[in-house]
């Protein structure tokens, strides 16, 4: 049995971070001079980011931070690195320079990409849970529209006042 969740964002999160960090870790691999990997190190490092990515959603909603996220994707990066190493792929198992770079400047970017995304996800979530519940929402009481009284001459309203409206008795 799965403990509940409480953030909303734990299976984007961890989808996020297992389809980037496959996807990057090719990329990161490829502009640092690594060489795009063949079809049985693609199927491996599918299998690793997932994991990752499995593991990230199922972390409890308490440690997700922005530093947390970092160090998923940091971890998916290290995993998508060693298995593409592990399979016949042309470089050591250390890194070049320009490799860290890329894998580091890819993590950053993801993560700020993933932190937007949860943000976006939050807002539109409450808003659909909103509208499909029909929660009462507080309605505005338009008052009366006030009219001012049309401005009066102080003479007419002085004779006015002084003109009794009582009159002699009617005979029935």
């Amino acid at each position: 049995m799965s403990p509940a969740r409480s953030d909303a964002t734990a299976t984007l999160r961890g989808s996020a971070v297992g389809a980037l960090s496959a996807g990057l870790a090719v990329a990161a691999h490829g502009a640092g001079g690594g060489g795009f990997p063949a079809s049985a190190a693609l199927t491996l490092l599918l299998f690793a980011c997932c994991g990752v990515g499995a593991i990230t959603a199922n972390v409890p909603a308490r440690f997700h931070s922005k530093s947390a996220l970092l160090g998923a994707l940091g971890l998916g990066q290290v995993a998508g690195h060693l298995t593409l190493t592990a399979t016949a792929h042309v470089h050591a198992a250390i890194p070049a320079a320009a490799m860290l770079l890329a894998h580091a400047a890819a993590t950053v970017v993801c993560a700020l990409l993933i932190a937007s995304a949860e943000q976006l996800y939050r807002s539109l979530v409450h808003v659909w849970r909103v509208v499909l519940r029909g929660e009462p929402r507080p309605v505005a009481v338009d008052a009366a529209p006030h009219h001012p009284a049309p401005r009066e001459n102080p003479i007419d309203a002085l004779l006015r006042a002084s003109i009794s409206r009582r009159g002699p008795p009617v005979l029935v």
